[in-house]
This record gives structure tokens, C-alpha cells and sequence, in this order.
């Protein structure tokens, strides 16, 4: 620049030239809690506000300026009145001329978008709770005033809730019947134990309508507000929107009811009445003298927006440093919260970009979060976020990238996280994840510890399928990833991947202590159509379903890991493909419980190429790899060049897997590496931090109980069968119908085959009777059209499964395993009994048939399965294609 341009500039800048301008090359301005916004912003004189501070930095940028630019924040604490917005006029001149926004390293500078609570006094009518008046509502003033989180001494309080944090209640049913027919909207029919509801007894209909219900079920989480409540009678209602085939809210699930004085039992909870009165129940060792309460009321606290569509208008070149960014709220919305995986229908977000260039935080904290910590949303690329801890987050920890796959130019790419503590999200919606890269490629998450989420750690991916994915060359590597699940949730992944990633690793993590409710818990989990991802170096343990499981993809590597301690399948694969599904070498698979090779593709045809693996089984029991010896597996052609062998492990029961000298695992090729390199690096204090976070035990999940059902499709209620059943109709719903009974009085349940059924086996329908122990009775009565044939069978839950009692009838006649057991006729009705005892093997079981003329066929010393034990699945089905239908009505099962 000129002489005479520079001189213009700073007869533009004169106002703040003189205090700010440390050399000609840097601008500086100050800000202090004890400073004012009137002031010129000197380290004498320093601002209030970083809003202001903010202000004159887009003064110096509009005035032409290029210099880089320091915003200095001295210790203290900053309240943010409204989101801090960043836009075009806010970048820095160049990557190499930033803005800093810097706190100063004399003391912490918090930025909160939280209000503090106090005026607390002791409740004289309920002992034990503290309570203060935040509000005083008035008629159409809204509802600005109320909040749904709060943090009490440095804690997120937990809103009153039964049972009480950590716990969970089961349902016995869920019934849905439309309330709107658009948007659709359903009421949804609880049915659960009397005694959950007890607390909800004396709540008056409006704070009824207060309550939420939140329900657990596979990897979704929903959120419903009541309508009514029966407690007597063990039920309740609320509307929401359908339920999804794949994934209902059904019986087993777990759930628990939240925000109403009632529930209000606990240490540690709160609840906001709607007369503005603010309860409390304190803690061990809190004091209504001394407490800090803050509750969260800026929705968003950074939001970064630039013109996606025009690069030259991105937001740029802007650095925070040593900040700590709290309280940002999430309310839920009326309709509730519908579930979807990974909670990606929520966009509450704590600091949230779109048309982001060169954004980057360093040594930050974003704590106390309602909604995600960070979202690098739209059109952002080559962002950071280095040594930050984020914690404490409603949702998830960081977000990187779009749901939908969008243009190349404005697709987010490119998005660093290094080095990050990223711990204990998911508190409102725990169906979450840490880290959730969408259609994004190029990201790194490197060297993070990734712990306490009730679902997936790293979530890499937005394809369910083969098409088209714009998640390609995503590196997740050098991670701790660790105390996910919690055995609350299902169908979770350490690193859980989606869709084509061509050049994606996932290479030098450890992951361990990943455990779900009813299946799932898996160390590596490449899902739907993950493809060309290489998984190398990793050490998995101490995981419910396996430290490696692939629903189904195309040539993925899983090379030179060591899998641990699974308590069920150690390598798992469940759909059989035509194509190359991976490749598994150069292994370490140890383990001493359950199966060395879990779900049904192994079985199935899949082919997977493996060779060079090392297998041990610690507890001496015999291998077993899917049903064959390990002659005949080999001699099938895997694990040619493979051994069965001790690995060798310093103290595999201490769970350090350093390898002693003379180890087999030479043999196959192994090479040994450092695990020391997985998580936080750098000083001792960022260590220490990051294990700081204390993890509770796992859930203990109760079993299931015996489910008895008696349905003669008269009235739809959460207990009939079809609520408890699960429907294989693909897709096509009109299958199943409730209709008034052919040739009778009242309603049955209609079935309709198809010819041109994709399957042979369907349509069909189950449930699971948890049975078993004792004698069970089953009977039902079944009317066949012509050309129809239908299947009765008792199942295991065993892999493979074993099956009980079983009847396949026909227009023509009953047979079981073979045996005709007599004639019938298509077009009437068969009144049909099967009874046998749980708990033996080499069990036999009977059947009586009655006809419609009364007589009655007896049958004894049936067979089933010699290793069938237990019914864990009933199921009806129509076993040939045809074009025709069965009746069923009275259908009664009852365990004794």
C-alpha cells in the first residue's frame, strides 16, 4: 500500500487508530467484563462486549484495512444478550492476516447465553425442595419466560422425571390410531404397569399436558407430550406421528415420564410450574447460600452466515482462541420430537456455520449445551476446531456436512477435528451421536477422546444403499472411542459407516465399552452399503455384538486389528451378496465368550476373503466357525494361511494387549502397533482432562417378561396382536386387515397372499412370547381360501434358530415335520390347540383340532427340534404364492 492510501486509512480508522494500532502491521482492541462499550477499546480502555469489539472490527475491515486484526477477551464473564452473527464484513484479510477473537491466558473468559437464578428460598409446604419465583406470567405475554435446562453449580440438572435418572420403566404395548389426516397425525395408546403411573395421580389436566413421554426403541428415541392418563388402568395417551414400520415404538421398550411436580424425587432435579415457580431438590453438599444456578436462554450462540452460493462472500479467516462458549437452549417443540437416526431432524445448534472458509478453534471449551455443540453445516470448508473440549451437549458433540447430497461447490469438505475432548452428549436426545459427518469428504477426526453418548461415537456417511454418496476420503483415525450405548439403546457403532466412501480410513483407534440394549453394540460397523473403507489398526474390546460387523457392503479391508471380548459374535456379516463383501487379514481374534463368527451371512453365501488371521478362544471351549470344524472351514477355502494359536497378550485380562516376545502373531504377518497414539496428545493437564469424566455402569436391562395375548379382534387396544406383532408384508400394508368374519358374527384378521410376493414367505407375521420356562398353550382358529397354504411355528432365538411345535395346513390337510395328521376343507373353520413345555431338550408337544361339525382330532408325541428350549418367535405364515387368504380369530397364548 502507498504511502498516501495508508494515510487515508488512517485518517478513516482515526477514531480508534491511536489506542488500538500496536505496529503497523496489527490491530488491537480489548474487552473486559469491567470495560465499556463507550469506551475506544484500548488495553487502558477496553470495550464491554465482544459484540462491540465485533463492531470495530468491521469498521476496520469496511475502512479498506488488511492488517490482521486481535480482539483481546481479559478473564472473566461475558453474558450474551443475543447470537453473536458473522458475516462477509466480519472476515480477516487473509489466512495469513486473521481476526482473533483471543482470551487471554490470566483467566478464564466464559461466554454464556444463560441467566442466572437466584432469589432462593426453602418450600415450606414440600420439605426438602428450594424454590424461587422467576416469572410472573401474565395472559397473552406468551411463554419467553419459561426454559428447559438448567445447571446448578457447574451441573446440568436433570428436569423431574420417573423413574429417576439412570432408570427406566418397560412398556407392555403401543396402539396407533390417526387423530389428522394432514399432516398425519396419530394418537398413540400406551399400555403400561399401574404402578409406573402412581406420580401422575394427583396432576390436574392442564400440567397433564406438560408431561412428556420419552420411548428407547433399536436406535431412535421419541418424544411425545401426554394427553390423558388412566393410572388406574395402566394407561395414557399422546399424539404424534406415525410410527415407522421398521422401528416402532412397541412392547419391551424402554421409557420414562418427564416434567411434572410429581416426579420431582430426586437429588438433583427441577421442575418449572406454570404459575412461574422454580423447584429444586438440592444435591449432597449444596447450599441455598451459596448456589449458582443458570438456566439456558440464547437459543445459538455463534452463527456464521456467508453466502453459500458465492465463495468471495464466505465468512473468512477468523480464529477464536482460549474461549469457553455455555448455556445454549433447546426447547421441544410442540409436536414433540419424531425419531430419525442420529436425532438429524433437530438443528438446535450452539455455534453453527454455513459459507464458512478458515474458521478455526483453538483451545476452546463449548459446555452446557442444549442443542450440538458445533455444525459445520453448508458450503464450509477447510475449518478446525483443535484442542477444544466439548461437553455437556444435549445432542451431538460436532456435526459436519448435509443430510441431502448437494453440489459439489457449495458441499461442505474439508473439516478438521483435532485433539478434541468430545464427552457426555445425548442428554435430551440420546439417539445422537459425537461426531456426524453427512454427504462430507475429506474431513479428519483425529487424536479425539469420543466418550459417554447413548449411541454411535463417529458416524461417517448418509447413504443407505449404493447410490451416489458425497462422503469419500474421511479419515477417522487415532481415536478413543469408548462408554457408548450404556445398554440403552441398539443397532450402535464405535465408527458406524453408510454408503460408497472411497478412500475413507478408519485406522489406529481404540474403541471399547460399547454396549447396547437388545442386539447391536458393535466396535466397527460398516452399515448399509459402506464401501472402500479400510479398517487397519485398530484395537477393539469389551463390546456386546462384536468388534467387527458388516450389514452389507462392497469390498471394505478390515486388516491388522485386534478384535476382543465380544459377548456375542466376535465378526459378524448379515446380508450374502454377489460382489466381494471384505476382506479380513492379518487379524488378532481373541475372545471367551459367545461366537467367533455372529448373524447369518456366513451361512447365507456371503463372501468375504479371509487369510492370515490368528483366532484364540481363551475360555478353552471349542471353536466353532458357523456351524463347521476348522477342517471343513478351511477346506472351504477361507483361512488358508491362518492359525489357531495364544496371541500371546501381556495381561489380555487387564486388558493390555501389548504382545510378548515369542508371539504367534508373527506368523500370520501381524504388525504390532502403538495405541498410545489414539486419543488426546500433548501435556499431561490435556490428558488428565479428558480422563477426568467418570461413566456409569451400563443399564442392567431387565428380561423380558412373558407375554400372554387373547385377541378376537373385536376393539383395537396397545395389547391386541397386532400391536405386539411384527408385519413382513413388503410394503404393502392392505395385506393385513381386520374384517368381519366369512361364514360368522363379529371381526377376524384377514391375511391376503399375493402371487407375486418377493418372498415365498411372505406375507407373514410374528411376535415374541418370551417364553421360556413351563407349559404353553397356543390355540387359534384358521379358515384357508383355496390354494392357500399357512404355517404355524414356534421358534428359538438361538442362531441358527430351532423350531418347536409346527403346522403347515392346506386346503386339503394338516401335516407337522411331514406327518399328515388328517384331512380338513378349504372354506371352513379349523379350531386348532398346541401345547408344550419350555425349558428341555428333546422336547414333544400335542395338538387338538376341532372341526365345525364338533369332532375333534387329538394328536400326541409331536417332535421338534431336539436343542429347541424356548419360543421366542410365533409367527403365521402364507408359505406359497398364491392369490388367496386365511382368516384367523380367538387367537389366545398363554404361558403358565
Amino acid at each position: 500500500m502507498g504511502l498516501i492510501c495508508r494515510a487515508v486509512l488512517l485518517l478513516l480508522m482515526a477514531p480508534l487508530a491511536a489506542a488500538v494500532m500496536a505496529d503497523e502491521t496489527d490491530i488491537h482492541f480489548y474487552v473486559s467484563p469491567g470495560g465499556s462499550d463507550s469506551q475506544p477499546g484500548t488495553s487502558q480502555q477496553p470495550f464491554a462486549s465482544i459484540a462491540r469489539a465485533q463492531q470495530a472490527v468491521r469498521e476496520v475491515r469496511a475502512a479498506g484495512g488488511d492488517q490482521a486484526v486481535t480482539v483481546h477477551l481479559r478473564g472473566g464473564h461475558y453474558r450474551l444478550n443475543q447470537t453473536i452473527q458473522f458475516t462477509s464484513a466480519d472476515s480477516g484479510a487473509s489466512p495469513q492476516r486473521p481476526v482473533r477473537y483471543r482470551g487471554e491466558p490470566a483467566g478464564e473468559v466464559i461466554l454464556s447465553g444463560g441467566r442466572a437464578i437466584d432469589g432462593w428460598q426453602l418450600d415450606p409446604e414440600h420439605p426438602g425442595l428450594w424454590k424461587t419465583r422467576v416469572a410472573v406470567p401474565r395472559s397473552g405475554e406468551g411463554e419467553d419466560w419459561r426454559f428447559e435446562q438448567l445447571w446448578v453449580n457447574g451441573r446440568r440438572a436433570t428436569r423431574a422425571r420417573t423413574p429417576s435418572d439412570g432408570d427406566f420403566f418397560t412398556l407392555l404395548g403401543v396402539g396407533e390410531a390417526p387423530v389428522d389426516a394432514s399432516p398425519p397425525r396419530m394418537q398413540h395408546t400406551f399400555a403400561t404397569r399401574a404402578s409406573d403411573l402412581v406420580s401422575l395421580r394427583n396432576t390436574d389436566p392442564d400440567a397433564l399436558r406438560d408431561v412428556q413421554v420419552v420411548v428407547y426403541h433399536k436406535w431412535d428415541t421419541t418424544r411425545e407430550w401426554l394427553q390423558s392418563c388412566s393410572p388406574g388402568d395402566g394407561s395414557f395417551t399422546t399424539h404424534g406421528t406415525p410410527m415407522k414400520s421398521h422401528n416402532p415404538l412397541n412392547r419391551d421398550c424402554l421409557y420414562f415420564l418427564e416434567n411434572y411436580f410429581g416426579a420431582l424425587d430426586s437429588a438433583g432435579e427441577w421442575f418449572l410450574d406454570r404459575q412461574g415457580w422454580l423447584f429444586y431438590r438440592p444435591r449432597d453438599g449444596e447450599t441455598i447460600e451459596t448456589v449458582n444456578a443458570v438456566a439456558a436462554e440464547l437459543p445459538r450462540l455463534f452463527e456464521f452466515q456467508g453466502d453459500v452460493d458465492d465463495p468471495e462472500r464466505h465468512v473468512k479467516h477468523i480464529h477464536f482462541e482460549g474461549l469457553t462458549l455455555r448455556h445454549a437452549e433447546y426447547r421441544i417443540p410442540e409436536e414433540g420430537i419424531r425419531p430419525n437416526q442420529a436425532a438429524m431432524n433437530v438443528d438446535a445448534t450452539a455455534i453453527q456455520l454455513d459459507g464458512a472458509q478458515q474458521i478455526h478453534f483453538i483451545d476452546c471449551a463449548v459446555e452446557h449445551i442444549g442443542g450440538s455443540g458445533f455444525w459445520f453445516r453448508q458450503a464450509c470448508r477447510d475449518c478446525r476446531v483443535e484442542r477444544t473440549r466439548v461437553f455437556d451437549v444435549g445432542v451431538s458433540a460436532v456435526r459436519i456436512g448435509e443430510t441431502g447430497l448437494v453440489p459439489e461447490p457449495v458441499r461442505t469438505s474439508g473439516i478438521t477435528v483435532d485433539n478434541c475432548i468430545l464427552h457426555s452428549g445425548g442428554r435430551i436426545l440420546p439417539c445422537a451421536v459425537g461426531v456426524w459427518i453427512g454427504h462430507s469428504s475429506d474431513n479428519a477426526i483425529t487424536h479425539c477422546d469420543i466418550a459417554d453418548f447413548y449411541y454411535t461415537a463417529v458416524s461417517v456417511g448418509w447413504r443407505w444403499g449404493y447410490a451416489d454418496s458425497g462422503a469419500k476420503r474421511n479419515r477417522i483415525d487415532f481415536n478413543h472411542l469408548h462408554h457408548i450405548g450404556y445398554r440403552i439403546l441398539s443397532d450402535m457403532g464405535g465408527v458406524y459407516t453408510l454408503g460408497p466412501s472411497e478412500g475413507t480410513s478408519v485406522s489406529g483407534n481404540v474403541i471399547h465399552d460399547v454396549y447396547a440394549t437388545r442386539y447391536g453394540g458393535w466396535g466397527l460397523y460398516p452399515d448399509e452399503g459402506s464401501s472402500h473403507i479400510v479398517f487397519e489398526n485398530n484395537l477393539v474390546y469389551d463390546v456386546r455384538d462384536g468388534g467387527f460387523h458388516q450389514h452389507y457392503g462392497r469390498e471394505n479391508i478390515v486388516r491388522n486389528n485386534i478384535l476382543a471380548f465380544s459377548e456375542e459374535g466376535q465378526v459378524a456379516v448379515t446380508r450374502a451378496e454377489p460382489h466381494l463383501s471384505f476382506t479380513f487379514e492379518r487379524n488378532l481374534v481373541y475372545f471367551d465368550e459367545g461366537r467367533l463368527l455372529g448373524y447369518s451371512g456366513w451361512n447365507n453365501g456371503s463372501k468375504v476373503a479371509m487369510n492370515h488371521n490368528l483366532y484364540w478362544r481363551a475360555d478353552g471351549q471349542p471353536f466353532d466357525f458357523a456351524g463347521k470344524t476348522w477342517q471343513q472351514w478351511r477346506d472351504a477355502g477361507h483361512d488358508q494361511e491362518s492359525i489357531i494359536a495364544d496371541p500371546m497378550f501381556v495381561d489380555a485380562g487387564q486388558r493390555d494387549f501389548r504382545l510378548r516376545p515369542g508371539s504367534p502373531a508373527s506368523k500370520i504377518g501381524f504388525v504390532p502397533f502403538d495405541i498410545t497414539l489414539a486419543g488426546v496428545q500433548g501435556d499431561q493437564a490435556w490428558k488428565d482432562l479428558a480422563a477426568e469424566t467418570t461413566f456409569p455402569e451400563p443399564y442392567q436391562v431387565p428380561p423380558p417378561q412373558p407375554v400372554d395375548v387373547r385377541d378376537d379382534f373385536e376393539t383395537d387396544h396397545p395389547l391386541s396382536l397386532m400391536s405386539l406383532a411384527t408385519l413382513s408384508d413388503e410394503g404393502r400394508k392392505s395385506l393385513f386387515s381386520v374384517v368381519p368374519t366369512p361364514g360368522g358374527k363379529g371381526h377376524c384378521l384377514k391375511v391376503q397372499d399375493a402371487v407375486d410376493m418377493r418372498a415365498a414367505f411372505n406375507p407373514h407375521f410374528y411376535w415374541d412370547p418370551h417364553y421360556t420356562q413351563g407349559k404353553s398353550r397356543l390355540s387359534f382358529r384358521i379358515r384357508l381360501e383355496p390354494s392357500v397354504t399357512v404355517s404355524c411355528e414356534w421358534r428359538s432365538k438361538t442362531q441358527p434358530y430351532q423350531t418347536g411345535p409346527s403346522l403347515q395346513l392346506s386346503e386339503t390337510a394338516v401335516h407337522s415335520r411331514g406327518q399328515k395328521l388328517f384331512d380338513m376343507e378349504a372354506g371352513t373353520w379349523l379350531h386348532v390347540t398346541m401345547e408344550a413345555t419350555h425349558g428341555i431338550r428333546n422336547a414333544r408337544w400335542q395338538a387338538t383340532f376341532v372341526l365345525p361339525d364338533g369332532r375333534r382330532h387329538h394328536v400326541t408325541d409331536l417332535g421338534c427340534d431336539p436343542d429347541w428350549t424356548e419360543t421366542r418367535w410365533v409367527g403365521f405364515i402364507a408359505s406359497t404364492r398364491s392369490d388367496g387368504a386365511f382368516y384367523l380369530d380367538d387367537v389366545e397364548m398363554q404361558n403358565e
